[in-house]
């Protein structure tokens, strides 16, 4: 495993679930999406170049997100530069939360069961029904409709929002982004009544088809440490992880 992949595949994640607003400090990536989700409204410090202190990159770091209101936050995986930012951070009173597991599997091992596949329906763009299905499944707040569907709208790689009715109703959705070579999935979610009726791994099959077609040769995903029964669906698809990240955020807004 080197540093290298990892930086890349942080990299495609952050493509596949951009912020609104992407501010640049010296190979640092400063993301605020009106603070819906972890990952679009936190620092990437998977780069560092430029003649920018740490102590000043600290700063300006807490001053961009107290400015929007945020604790500042930072996403860690071992491609973080400078190596020792996980230390430094602690030692400044940051909390460690949400660790995830990044995981991957050749593409090929998405691709059964393909007779069900079929089942799935698959757009390029967002549309209502998908949204409102992701949003119910997910547990959403209703005030956070817009918020998601900006990031959503904002995302450039190839797009694949994917859906399987049951019983007359959506019952199950996935997006897919694709981008050199990789297949993202994302935003897995069933609704409670549907659950455990293989669904999940339906779509996944039909979105592996999907980045097929396009030349994906590689599928990647992030879940969460805590998170056992989605880890065991993926443990039996093939997939196995590759690298954890996780994030350091300021107790303390200014």
């Amino acid at each position: 495993m080197s540093n290298e992949l990892i930086a890349h595949i942080d990299e495609l994640a952050a493509n596949a679930w951009p912020p609104l607003i992407n501010q640049g400090l010296g190979g640092w990536r400063l993301r605020y999406a009106n603070g819906i989700s972890q990952r679009a409204n936190s620092a990437l410090p998977n780069a560092m170049y430029g003649p920018t202190t740490l102590e000043e990159r600290l700063v300006a770091v807490e001053e961009f997100y107290a400015q929007r209101g945020l604790p500042a936050r930072y996403q860690l995986c071992p491609a973080l530069q400078p190596p020792e930012l996980d230390t430094v951070l602690a030692a400044r009173g940051y909390r460690r939360i949400a660790d995830t597991f990044v995981q991957t599997a050749p593409l090929e091992r998405l691709l059964q069961p393909k007779e069900r596949a079929a089942e799935v329906t698959i757009s390029s763009a967002l549309h209502d029904g998908w949204l409102d299905a992701y949003l119910l499944a997910d547990s959403a707040r209703a005030d956070q409709r817009e918020g998601r569907a900006a990031i959503f709208k904002q995302i450039g790689p190839r797009t694949a929002y994917a859906g399987i009715d049951i019983d007359g109703i959506l019952a199950a959705v996935g997006l897919g982004v694709a981008e050199r070579g990789w297949l993202g999935l994302f935003c897995m979610a069933t609704l409670p009544t549907f659950r455990r009726r293989g669904a999940a791994r339906t779509i996944i099959a039909a979105l592996g088809h999907w980045g097929e077609q396009g030349g994906a040769q590689h599928a990647y995903l992030q879940v969460s440490a805590d998170n056992i029964v989605a880890q065991a669906l993926y443990a039996g698809i093939g997939f196995t992880t590759l690298y954890e990240y996780h994030y350091r955020e300021r107790v303390t807004i200014y």
